[in-house]
């Protein structure tokens, strides 16, 4: 008994040692928590702006959902980001039209048929104009009928001088039922060489074919200028990653380390050795101490033709971000013989999208596992159309991220002593079995 109290006494400090724990994130956090920080380039002044996530995000992101992804601006701050999947990733293509208008006559002056206005087959107005006097000219008929996208504002010209004034805006598709879409202030004033101006008229993405300008004062228009938007999906980018040799397991069993966490859609499997064809499997998973989960049974093959090779096509999955991949392949065929194959991965890439707030350069920064995400969705983010596009650059060379610092005494000496622990039970343990074996002996 009393060498079992011993015992427990000699245990009982490291069991209740202070045990390691992470120092906690700064907030808000800082640059110096992420292992990796790359550099944004702008292409020109915009309040947002989108690019494809590198690959250096996939290769070096500690989270598979690339939830430790941030962006900082040149004091440090972070700002907001949406990260955005391939489905989202559509632009508005904007422009801008010169359109048709027409001097459309008060109350007074319609009952004299002052202007005659008729809507062709096509869908364009044509008008045809008799005298009328300037004060009743207060409106004005805008053909937008040949505009296929969205109507984002009018940019007015007129020949007053000096003009202030307020001007409403209807909108119609048949010049029978409008709809009111609002009044706004346009000014031009010119004072001592200074000129202020504020000719545009924003719309708000509506659809219409026609469009009416009142005001309360005369306005002689010149020009009207209509700016327009597509929604326009991007061709489909790809990546591809540079084909992986695979590592022989055992007997028709290959590995493969992709080294990237990217949302593969897209698998090339190359065969080491022509005129093979083989019953294959496929597995995957995100890490290594994870099962594999089964995917895709295949027939794979590499055969000479009469001018070239032929290869099994790629294969479409669905898209998953799991690094290690495995190729089963049945034996009783011979399997693939000498050689290893290499698997080339492919995937759309995401898009991140980000508010330009503060001073640039900008900087992508990511690695800590212990960083949650704080992406937001795209609708919540962008307000408007207009997005420019933005490209990574280089790494930036920095110290390893404290993502793994401890506030605690280094663990070394606790291992040390629980060694030492073990070490001194084990020898209580024997003198206490030679203690009991020996009277049995004598």
């Amino acid at each position: 008994m009393r060498l079992i109290c011993m015992l427990i006494l000699c245990i009982s400090p490291l069991a209740f040692a202070k045990k390691p724990t992470p120092s906690p994130l700064p907030s808000p956090l800082a640059t110096a928590v992420f292992s990796h920080l790359q550099a944004l380039l702008l292409s020109e002044s915009s309040p947002f702006y989108r690019l494809d996530v590198p690959v250096t995000v996939y290769q070096f992101s500690q989270r598979a959902d690339l939830g430790d992804l941030r962006v900082f601006n040149a004091a440090g701050e972070l700002v907001p980001y949406a990260l955005e999947t391939s489905a989202a990733a559509q632009q508005n293509q904007l422009s801008q039209t010169a359109l048709r208008f027409f001097p459309y006559g008060s109350k007074a002056s319609i009952a004299q048929r002052d202007v005659s206005i008729e809507i062709r087959s096509d869908g364009q107005l044509s008008a045809q104009s008799h005298t009328v006097s300037k004060q009743q000219q207060l409106s004005y008929l805008v053909d937008a009928s040949q505009i296929k996208g969205q109507l984002e504002s009018l940019i007015l010209s007129w020949q007053e001088a000096n003009y202030q004034g307020q001007i409403r805006l209807a909108a119609s598709d048949d010049l029978q039922q409008w709809r009111a879409l609002g009044s706004t202030e346009i000014i031009q004033l010119d004072y001592q060489g200074q000129t202020l101006s504020q000719p545009k008229v924003e719309l708000g993405g509506i659809r219409a074919k026609y469009l009416r300008i009142s005001s309360d004062t005369p306005l002689t228009l010149k020009e009207v200028r209509l700016q327009s938007s597509m929604a326009q999906s991007a061709p489909a980018k790809r990546a591809w990653l540079a084909p992986v040799t695979a590592q022989l397991k055992q007997a028709g069993e290959y590995q493969f380390d992709l080294g990237v966490h990217a949302p593969v859609d897209k698998l090339e499997l190359a065969l080491p050795q022509l005129n093979t064809v083989v019953q294959a499997s496929l597995a995957s998973r995100a890490n290594p101490a994870e099962p594999w989960q089964s995917g895709q049974s295949t027939t794979l093959y590499r055969l000479q033709g009469k001018t070239s090779e032929a290869h099994s096509p790629a294969l479409s999955i669905s898209p998953n971000n799991h690094r290690y991949w495995r190729l089963s392949v049945n034996q009783s065929s011979g399997g693939l013989g000498q050689g290893l194959p290499q698997l080339k991965a492919g995937w759309t890439p995401q898009q991140i999208a980000f508010v330009a707030r503060g001073q640039a350069p900008f900087v992508l920064a990511f690695g800590n596992a212990r960083v949650s995400s704080a992406a937001l969705n795209t609708e919540d983010l962008i307000i408007g159309n207009v997005v420019a596009s933005a490209t990574a650059g280089a790494l930036l060379t920095k110290a390893a991220a404290p993502a793994t610092a401890v506030a605690s005494a280094p663990s070394s000496a606790r291992s040390y002593g629980l060694w030492a622990a073990l070490v001194l039970a084990v020898g209580v343990l024997g003198a206490m079995a030679w203690k009991l074996i020996r009277p049995v002996q004598e």
